[in-house]
């Protein structure tokens, strides 16, 4: 028998859920020292920053990682899916894309499998529909696995708003559901369409084609992003602001990154931090954070509506001064409560709506004459196909500025406002949109709300099977070759020479491939990278070598030296090496190995000493060298070894100038492959620590980073210990732990 509420009870109830109403639940993703974690929209941390990558929340769990491995938490930070994973995506429609053994699969929201891990190449799942890539190439495939077209293309994007980019039989340009092509092309890149309009590049610039082809924005940007809410970033002269569909620039480029717009909100970087910002440009949160709305969403609908409806439920629950206990508890019944719930979740997607949906500004897209539909785009609303009797459509698209929309009720699907129904009127024509009637969705929305104690569900769509629009995800990579983050800084003054020497037996007759090291050559290309795109050192700086010659090292390391002599001073140089390196027998000296020089004849390879001398025989104002190789005849491969037969404690040369030294091991450690990610261990997370922290990390901080993870996967991945080490001369003894890489960096906009 339920006991009657008491006063306490009744004063507790007031107070929770005064609570609610009063304490936002936004969980959003922001970043501090270099690891993510969850903030409200106040900025206070809900889940502490303990990540090294996150997705923002969706249906409930958010995809993390954690010292290399993802997993998924539940918003109190709990783990729900244990951190198993190489890779994984966010939840789409009660399934996410996880990747082991190097495979993509599907999980549900206990961590089973649905579809074992066996793909290289997947697309979330969105209405039922992803992209993947099989022996015939890119394929759309449904839930079942069966094939939707029964072609497979050289490249492809999914499918969105009743087209997707396709290459095929050197054809590039988009194709309809049934495959015919609508639109063909010769632009340089091309992107999904949304809202209308899809970004092409056109001789180095960035504009937009609208869904018969036309340039509509002329490409005149130097980058930009989809449209989203009516909004696009786009980039000009170093600076990013937004247009609105006309082209027209509505907020001025002023940040040095801008994201797409979400729900009206958009993360933007400004002064080297993190902020959000309205549809006017104005600060809604202040840009004080390292990262911020990780993978660009600022706030999710969810959530939204979560704090609409836990407002209303804490009024209606409580007690009236005229109402009588026994009345109170029939109205508050379960039946009752969940009734209420639903009303209150309709109120709310009408309320948001009203200001999120802009009928106003909605645009007319490509007609499909065989459903006798237009596809209707409506900023901050998933894109719908309205009937339009075939009779009719001409007039109507021509006239669409006459045509007029309203009725709408709502529901959500995949953190967008789904119209459910509508009406549009035409000079005494009427067309009525109803959802069960679009082939574009074939899934029921769902949507997972963190009520606690509160259930309720939204209503559901049952839709015919049709094409949906999905997000692609191309694998192929470590996660450290792809989200480098992008800065606006410019080190002009900062010179580097990167060398991976990777392929040795083509150079030298008597090797076979196991002399070869794994990656290196991948190794430095992806340094560069991150050089170029997070550390802001001009392409133009940077010199690359990979499988280098005995000539080719010597050369750019005098080279190296006298840009440091012209430089007078001023410069900073970078020296990047990873591939053999061995000791001398006679001295136990270390040398690093080009490609055509043997181990039995050290002569020819290149005195770690003598770099060290060379970097600094003229002033700099530091010269940094990280060394991804070992040299006590130990390393990634073994082969070069075992032609010496050698294993010797090198001696370390001296550490002189302005100099400081990372090093892959210590001592008369190997250094070791890290196979799963397709770089040497030392490397990647040298990588990795320059991405999570946007190359903001001090040299200290990147040094415990390195080691702490370098000598635990090496344990679990290689059997072997290996520890990272850092040398540095005595004029920066006591100072190299506070470096970094960018402190006196400048903005390119400014020079």
């Amino acid at each position: 028998m339920k006991k009657i509420l008491t006063g306490i009870f009744i004063f507790l109830i007031l107070h929770v859920f005064n609570g609610f109403a009063q304490e936002s639940q936004y969980l959003m993703p922001a970043k501090k020292y270099g690891k993510w974690g969850f903030i409200n929209k106040s900025g206070e941390w809900i889940i502490s920053s303990k990540f090294e990558e996150v997705f923002y929340f969706t249906e409930g769990l958010a995809a993390v990682q954690f010292y290399g491995n993802w997993g998924y938490i539940d918003r109190s930070g709990e783990w729900v899916i244990q951190p198993t994973y190489r890779d994984a995506k966010p939840f789409s429609e009660g399934l996410a894309c996880v990747m082991k053994n190097n495979k993509w699969g599907y999980i549900n929201k206990k961590g089973s499998w649905i579809f074992e891990p066996k793909l290289s190449v997947v697309s979330s799942f969105s209405d039922g529909i992803a992209l993947i890539k099989d022996e015939d190439g890119f394929v759309f495939i449904n839930k079942n696995g069966d094939r939707i077209l029964n072609n497979g293309f050289d490249r492809a994007l999914p499918f969105s708003e009743g087209l997707a980019y396709v290459n095929y039989n050197q054809y590039q340009g988009y194709i309809e559901r049934n495959g015919n092509w609508l639109i063909k092309h010769d632009y340089a890149e091309a992107y999904s369409f949304s809202e209308g309009l899809a970004l092409v590049k056109k001789e180095a610039k960035y504009g937009f084609i609208d869904q018969r082809g036309s340039l509509v924005i002329p490409a005149e940007f130097d980058d930009a992003n989809y449209f989203i809410d009516g909004l696009a970033a786009v980039k000009q002269n170093g600076r990013w602001g937004y247009i609105n569909k006309t082209g027209l620039q509505v907020i001025e480029s002023r940040f040095d990154v801008a994201f797409p717009f979400s729900n009206n909100l958009a993360v933007v970087k400004s002064g080297g931090q993190f902020g959000v910002i309205d549809k006017n440009g104005d600060w809604v949160m202040a840009p004080t954070f390292s990262g911020l709305g990780r993978y660009t969403k600022a706030v999710s609908l969810e959530e939204l509506v979560q704090d609409f409806v836990k407002t209303m439920y804490a009024d209606w629950q409580l007690k009236g001064e005229f109402e009588k206990t026994s009345s109170y508890l029939a109205r508050v019944s379960e039946e009752n409560r969940t009734a209420q719930i639903q009303e209150f979740s309709q109120q709310a997607m009408v309320s948001l709506a009203k200001r999120q949906v802009k009928y106003d500004q909605a645009t007319i897209g490509l007609y499909e004459a065989d459903f006798e539909k237009f596809h209707v785009f409506i900023p901050g609303a998933k894109s719908i196909m309205l009937p339009v009797p075939l009779e009719y459509a001409k007039e109507v698209r021509d006239n669409w500025n006459e045509v007029w929309l309203g009725n709408p009720s709502y529901t959500i699907s995949g953190d967008e406002f789904l119209i459910t129904s509508l009406e549009a009127k035409y000079k005494g024509l009427e067309f009525f949109y109803n959802a069960s009637q679009d082939f574009q969705l074939t899934a029921n929305p769902t949507i997972d709300m963190d009520f606690n104690d509160i259930s309720y569900t939204f209503p559901q769509i049952s839709t015919p099977n049709g094409f949906p629009e999905t997000t692609l995800t191309i694998i192929g990579q470590s996660d450290v070759d792809v989200n480098i983050p992008i800065t606006n800084m410019n080190n002009k003054k900062t010179f580097a020479l990167v060398i991976g020497n990777e392929d040795y037996s083509s150079f030298q007759m008597e090797l076979n491939t196991s002399s070869n090291v794994d990656f290196a050559a991948i190794d430095a290309k992806i340094f560069k990278k991150y050089l170029i795109n997070t550390l802001g050192v001009p392409e133009e700086n940077i010199s690359l070598l990979t499988n280098a010659t005995a000539g080719q090292m010597k050369q750019s390391i005098a080279r190296l030296s006298a840009i440091a002599e012209a430089f007078e001073g001023e410069a900073k140089l970078i020296f990047y090496y990873a591939g053999h390196g061995l000791p001398k027998e006679e001295t136990n000296e270390p040398y690093l190995i080009p490609v055509d020089v043997g181990s039995s004849n050290l002569d020819y390879a290149i005195k770690l000493e003598d770099v060290f001398n060379k970097l600094t025989e003229h002033t700099t104002q530091r010269v940094t060298v990280f060394l991804d190789a070992c040299f006590s005849g130990g390393a990634r491969n073994q082969g070069l070894v075992a032609a010496r037969g050698v294993r010797i404690k090198p001696k370390s040369p001296f550490v002189m100038g302005n100099l400081v030294v990372f090093s892959a091991t210590s001592d008369d450690q190997s250094a070791h492959p890290y196979k799963e990610k397709a770089h040497g261990i030392f490397t990647y997370y040298l990588l990795k620590g320059l991405q999570i922290s946007n190359g903001e990390m001090s040299y200290g901080e990147l040094q415990d980073f390195v080691r702490t993870n370098v000598m635990r996967k090496s344990v679990l991945v290689n059997n072997k210990v290996q520890a990272p080490e850092v040398k540095v001369s005595p004029v920066f003894e006591y100072s190299w732990q506070e470096m970094r890489f960018i402190e006196e960096a400048t903005l390119s906009s400014s020079q």
